[in-house]
């Protein structure tokens, strides 16, 4: 796209890994050198470590390339397999025509194959990339591996090629038989300032670029970007041309850089400080500690305010309401009580001693006078009973005769007309009073026990 602008062969910041382009540091001859010693001369185990980005790829694919012929290559390219697809996957990279569905299936064949590469004086390297995706049961089958040895010679290199974090998996206790046999380790660091210029000089030489199109200023800026991480590098790069070719700019200079770097750069939220109510999650194997929520007291001054203000209102709506809408309350009140909360069909104590007193003055009318009006003496004791029973008054006999009726004294008199209707009935007697006058005399002296 902009190789033309630039006079260029070919694009030269490719991510991928191109061997045309492969520039090799110091560090990076350095491991190339080591590596290879270990695989020729049959070392067994050997690990390679890096950061996403430092180009452990790119070199163990020199590293390929210049033992090819000398030795028996397989990379296996993610090791999150099962132990019998990882013999599968063994088999059919160093060309072994076996169909493994036990283990016995695939030791046996691949112990002749490694027998047979030592009688051609060839070495066989097994390579694991991402080796930190490694589960601990398949770090043992590949630490098993290597006991198809002889006595004067390893059969088998393993190469280990993954991130740093990997070296932290070597040093759990469950994987420390497969870290003791480990004979070769190198590390890759970045890259610093001086090395990424030269690595970006290398690449557009490669490419075909007849003039220096990063200025100085440019390529500290690129660096200052990556950290001198050479994928890093590549993906700035790449952008400043595109861009730089859209502006018709021959020179890349340090502002088309920071654009770019603008333009693929991630936005991070600043974290939140640490908060009594905002606690860090802290290193595993540590208690929960659950977030402390503030209580608010129960009785404030406001709102003790504003109840005694609605109890204010309140007392006075009650004074200033007329009696009539009082009573009316009141009767309301009653009712509710007697309709809701009261045992349905059972009445209170005094409400029933009236009634069963109201019954008993219906039958004593009955029985004595069945002229008087029962409305009139209910009148009487609704109002007389819930607030007491009478007394029986006490049996009082008639005279047998008329004539001792009108001579007897006042007393008598008196004594007679406070007999009971009841006893009236129930004393046989030739002649009796009419019993109108009794029951008259009845309601009378009840209205005026009553007013009194």
């Amino acid at each position: 796209m902009y190789e033309t602008f630039f006079g260029l062969n070919k694009k030269p910041f490719q991510i991928t890994t191109d061997p045309s382009f492969l520039w090799m540091g110091k560090k990076h001859r350095e491991a190339l050198s080591t590596l290879k010693y270990g695989v020729m001369d049959n070392k067994g185990f050997l690990l390679l470590t890096g950061d996403v980005g430092t180009g452990k790829t790119t070199l163990i694919n020199r590293l390929v390339e210049d033992i090819k012929g000398k030795a028996y290559t397989a990379k296996i390219p993610d090791p999150g397999l099962s132990k019998y697809d990882f013999y599968r996957m063994v088999s059919r990279y160093f060309g072994l025509p076996i169909e493994v569905r036990t283990k016995s299936d695939f030791l046996e064949p691949f112990s002749r194959f490694l027998n047979d590469a030592h009688e051609e004086r060839k070495s066989v390297l097994l390579l694991i990339d991402e080796a930190q995706r490694l589960k601990h049961d398949l770090m043992e089958e590949i630490r098993l591996l290597s006991n198809l040895e002889r006595q004067d010679a390893k059969l088998l290199n393993i190469f280990f090629v993954g991130q740093n974090e990997f070296n932290s998996i070597l040093l759990q206790p469950e994987n420390r038989a497969l870290m003791r046999r480990i004979t070769i380790t190198y590390n890759i660091d970045p890259l610093n300032q001086a090395e990424t210029c030269e690595y970006i000089r290398h690449r557009l030489k490669t490419a075909g670029a007849g003039y220096e199109i990063f200025s100085s200023a440019a390529m500290e800026e690129v660096f200052n970007f990556s950290s001198g991480f050479p994928r890093q590098i590549n993906i700035i790069c790449d952008l400043a041309m595109f861009f730089a070719s859209q502006v018709a700019g021959r020179t890349i200079n340090r502002k088309i850089v920071s654009q770019c770097r603008e333009r693929i750069s991630f936005t991070v939220d600043e974290s939140p400080a640490e908060t009594e109510n905002n606690i860090r999650a802290p290193a595993p194997a540590t208690r929960y500690r659950p977030i402390k929520k503030e209580r608010r007291p129960l009785f404030t001054a406001a709102r003790a305010v504003g109840v005694s203000a609605a109890l204010l209102m309140l007392g006075t709506s009650v004074y200033f309401v007329p009696d009539q809408w009082q009573d009316r309350a009141g009767q309301w009140a009653r009712e509710t009580y007697q309709t809701y909360f009261r045992p349905s069909g059972k009445l209170s104590d005094t409400a029933q001693s009236a009634v069963d007193a109201s019954e008993s003055a219906e039958a004593e009318v009955e029985t004595v006078s069945p002229n008087v009006s029962i409305d009139d003496f209910k009148t009487v004791m609704a109002a007389e009973l819930p607030l007491r029973v009478p007394q029986r008054p006490p049996d009082v006999s008639f005279p047998e005769t008329v004539e001792d009726l009108s001579s007897a004294t006042p007393a008598a008199q008196s004594a007679t007309t406070s007999v009971s209707p009841a006893a009236a009935v129930m004393t046989p007697a030739p002649e009796r009073p009419d019993p109108a006058d009794a029951i008259d005399w009845l309601l009378k002296k009840r209205k005026q026990e009553f007013s009194q």
